[in-house]
């Protein structure tokens, strides 16, 4: 056996995402970092602070699930997704070079289990979407 190599090779392979599907994710995401951001409260000195309890979370999942047709983690993943996103917000915020407001780049958004990873880039006349949905 010394002396021996072995050579593993991996492919991608693309499978197409249903669209309803990306859509209602960006939705739910949406309506999750609006609900997050009424909880962002400011103390005297005007430092921004997140107060968002574990109560407050079942909350929105239970509001984010009424209607919802897909996989639940789907909701947790915008969830946990729009919380960092208001967390990173908040940090930059109290230093002083945040926006006004934390938002939602729909034009990058990676699920965080790697299920749908989306991709939109711009090029000179077009709008091309590259959808993919990895093998685990």
């Amino acid at each position: 056996m010394k002396g021996e190599a072995t050579a593993i090779k991996s492919y991608k392979v693309p499978i197409e995402a249903p669209r309803d599907l990306i859509e209602a994710y960006f939705e739910a995401k949406k309506k999750a970092l609006e609900e997050i951001m009424n909880h962002v409260t400011h103390s005297r000195t005007g430092k921004a602070r997140l107060k968002f309890k574990a109560g407050d979370r079942r909350r929105l999942r239970n509001s984010l699930l009424k209607g919802w047709k897909y996989s639940k983690h789907y909701v947790d993943s915008a969830i946990n997704s729009a919380i960092g996103l208001v967390k990173g917000w908040i940090k930059l915020y109290n230093k002083g070079t945040g926006e006004i407001q934390a938002q939602s780049n729909e034009e990058n958004s990676i699920h965080k289990d790697n299920t749908i990873h989306v991709q939109r880039w711009k090029t000179k006349n077009q709008h091309q979407t590259k959808q993919t949905i990895p093998k685990k």
